[in-house]
C-alpha cells in the first residue's frame, strides 16, 4: 500500500486530520505532540509556509492503524502475517521509473528540498526521522531496510547513524574497509517496507522480497542498481564515505540527549513526487517513534508466548520508550523457573515479571509489585551484556509471589 494510500486509509476510518491553517515547520513538532497526547490521529499539514509540499505525522502512533493497513487485527495476527511474508517470498517485480510522476534533482541542497524540522530543543541541527535506508550486503547480495535518523547538513550532506545490526554490519564491511556504501533513503515509502524497516531479520533474509510478499505481490520497484520501491514519496541515494564527524546532539526516545560520531553521506540524486506528501516522525518519546521501535522487541515476545506456556502476556510502557518489559506469568513462576533466552531480546533493558493481580498497564500497581514483592536478593538479577548502544547491564526484577493464595499475600480490596 503506497503512502497516499495508507492516509486516505485512516481518512476514511476518521482516523486522519488535515491541518488547513498555516504553520511553519517550527510550529510542526508541537502540533504533533498536542494531537498525540489528545485523539491520536494521522496528521497531514497541508498550509506550510516554509515548505511547498504537504507534511504527514504519527501515521504509526496507534497500532490500530499499523494492524489496518495489513489486514490484521491484532498483535498475533499481525505477527503471523509478518512470519508468513518471510516463508519463500518471490523474486522481485521490477519496472522502469515513471518519468511524469517524480521530479529529479542532481547533488541536491536538501535544506531547500526537505522541510526544516527542529524536534527537540537542542537538537543540533534539522534531523530526517522517517528516512527508511535501504543498502545491499556486499557479502550476500541481499536487501536490508531500517530506520536511520539522519543530521541534516549543508549543501547534500547528511551524517549516516548505522545503529541498526544488520545496517551496522554492512557499514562495517565497506566504510569501516576504507570503501564507499551506495544506500537509498526512502521517505513516505509503501507502508510495508516502512513497517519492515522496524523489524529484524536474519542475513539470509532479502528484505524487499519480503515487503513483496507482504504487500500480496503489489509493490514494484525500479530496475536499477539499488531496486526502491515505486510511489515512495521522495528517494535521496547517496554514497556513505569514510569521512566522519560528531554528530549530536539529538533527542532520543528516551528522553535524554546522544551524540555520535559518524560518517559522511552526500547525496548524488533525488527523486521527489510532484505532489509530494513528507512523511515526519516526532522525534524523542513519541507515540510514532516509540511504537515504531518496539515493533522488533514485539515480534519476539509474541514467539515467546507462543513457545513458553508461562507466558500470558507482556506489556512495553511507553514511560520507560518500551525499553523495559512487563511479564504476566502464571502463578508459581519466578526467575529461577524462567528461559534465558527471554532476556536476549535486543533493545529491552529491563524485564519484570509479575502475577496476574497485577496490572502491567498501571504504573502505580507495578511499583507496588515491586516494592512489596522483589523484597530478596534472588529477586534481583543482573546480567553482564552490552545492547547496540554500547551500554552495559540487563536488569531483571521478579515482583511476582510463588503463591498468591497465601493470606499475605492476598491483595485488599474494597468490600462491596
Amino acid at each position: 500500500m503506497d503512502f497516499k494510500h495508507f492516509i486516505e486509509q485512516s481518512r476514511n476510518a476518521g482516523d486522519c486530520i488535515t491541518i488547513t491553517d498555516e504553520v511553519s515547520c517550527r510550529d510542526i513538532p508541537m502540533r504533533i505532540a498536542e494531537e498525540e497526547s489528545g485523539e491520536n490521529r494521522v496528521l497531514v499539514f497541508e498550509n506550510i509556509s516554509d515548505y511547498d509540499g504537504a507534511v504527514a505525522s504519527n501515521l504509526f502512533g496507534n497500532p490500530e492503524r499499523i494492524y489496518r493497513s495489513v489486514g490484521a487485527h491484532d498483535n498475533p495476527s499481525y505477527y503471523q502475517k509478518i512470519d508468513q511474508a518471510t516463508q519463500s517470498p518471490p523474486d522481485l517485480a521490477l519496472q522502469e521509473m515513471d518519468d511524469q510522476k517524480y521530479d529529479v534533482v542532481a547533488n541536491p541542497v536538501l535544506l531547500d528540498q526537505i522541510p526544516n524540522i527542529v524536534h527537540s530543543e537542542h537538537d543540533a541541527t534539522p534531523y530526517i526521522t522517517s528516512g527508511v535506508v535501504l543498502a545491499r550486503n556486499p557479502d550476500t547480495g541481499n536487501h536490508h531496510i531500517s530506520y536511520i535518523r539522519l543530521s541534516v547538513l549543508d549543501g547534500n550532506k547528511f551524517y549516516f547513524n548505522p545503529r541498526t545490526p544488520r545496517m551496522k554490519e554492512i557499514a562495517e564491511l565497506t566504510v569501516g574497509k576504507g570503501e564507499n556504501l551506495e544506500i537509498a533513503v526512502l521517505i513516505g515509502g509503501p507502508v510495508e517496507a516502512m513497517l519492515l524497516g522496524a523489524l529484524g531479520f536474519t542475513e539470509d533474509d532479502d528484505e524487499l522480497k519480503i515487503a513483496q510478499a507482504l504487500s500480496n505481490g503489489e509493490l514494484i520497484f525500479a530496475d536499477r542498481d539499488l531496486p526502491v520501491p515505486l510511489g515512495t514519496e521522495i528517494v535521496l541515494f547517496g554514497t556513505v564515505e569514510p569521512e566522519y564527524g560528531e554528530e549530536g546532539p539529538f533527542g532520543d526516545m528516551k528522553g535524554l540527549y546522544i551524540t555520535n560520531e559518524n560518517p559522511i553521506c552526500r547525496v548524488t540524486k533525488m527523486w521527489r513526487c510532484k505532489d509530494v506528501n513528507y512523511h515526519s516522525i516526532l522525534g524523542g518519546k513519541s507515540q510514532e517513534h516509540v511504537g515504531l521501535v518496539r515493533m522488533k522487541m514485539l515480534h519476539q515476545l509474541e514467539h515467546f508466548k507462543q513457545e513458553k506456556s508461562y507466558i500470558l502476556d507482556y506489556h512495553l510502557p511507553k514511560y520507560a520508550a518500551s525499553q523495559m518489559c512487563l511479564m504476566t506469568v502464571e502463578d508459581g513462576i519466578t526467575l529461577d523457573k524462567v528461559d534465558k533466552e527471554l532476556f536476549d531480546i535486543r533493545l529491552i533493558e529491563k524485564f519484570v515479571l509479575l502475577n496476574k493481580d497485577t496490572d502491567p498497564t498501571s504504573a502505580e500497581d507495578v511499583l507496588w509489585a515491586m516494592t512489596h514483592r522483589a523484597n530478596e536478593e534472588k529477586d534481583f538479577s543482573f546480567v553482564e551484556t552490552e545492547n547496540i548502544f554500547g551500554l552495559p547491564g540487563l536488569m531483571i526484577i521478579d515482583a511476582t509471589t510463588a503463591d498468591p493464595t497465601e493470606w499475605t499475600s492476598i491483595r485488599v480490596k474494597v468490600f462491596e
